[in-house]
Order: C-alpha cells, then structure tokens, then sequence
C-alpha cells in the first residue's frame, strides 16, 4: 500500500484557482482502479495551504496515477498558483512496523 500527503501553498490570491483545480482532480482519480482513498483538505490556520491525503493499493497504481491525463495536466496547469514547490511526504503506518 501506498499513503502519501502532498501539500500546495498557494500564491496570495490563487487561492480558489488553485481549489478549483485540486478539487477537480477528486473525481477522476477516485475512479483510478489502484485508488483507495483520495481527499482534499484545507488548513484551517492558513487558507493558503491545501493538502491531499492520498492511498493507492501499490506502488504500480501510484505509478499509473502519475501517468493519467488528469495529473499530467495538473501539473502544467500549476505554473503561476504556488508560492513554492509541493511537498510530498511518503507515509509509513505505524501498526506494521515491529
């Protein structure tokens, strides 16, 4: 299993550009085959900060994740939106480390 958080600070005043383009990858990566879980959230301290919760059922369907047209067209489209480069932050649970 794959988890992962990606995290977005947005430009000031990109905030809903940057929404509206997030939210609308929702749809059609919860449709991906390999996706398990896929949630957009925002931080309630700094509405600039948009953060996905991510869950793909191996490595295979994250790389596939990567490959549709949605995320390739994500990443074009964030050209001007971000006051930096996302974060992406891999995730291990806890329970199945001993």
């Amino acid at each position: 299993m794959i988890n992962l958080t990606a995290k977005f600070h947005a430009k000031k005043g990109q905030e809903a550009s940057l929404e509206a383009l997030l939210s609308g990858m929702l749809t059609p990566t919860r449709n991906e085959s390999g996706c398990i879980g896929y949630r957009l959230f925002n931080d309630q301290d700094n509405p600039n900060i948009f953060i996905f919760q991510e869950e793909f059922a191996d490595q295979h369907a994250f790389d596939d994740h990567c490959q549709q047209p949605h995320f390739t067209s994500l990443l074009e489209q964030l050209e001007g939106l971000l006051e930096q480069e996302p974060e992406i932050c891999l995730l291990s649970p806890l329970e199945n480390k001993r």
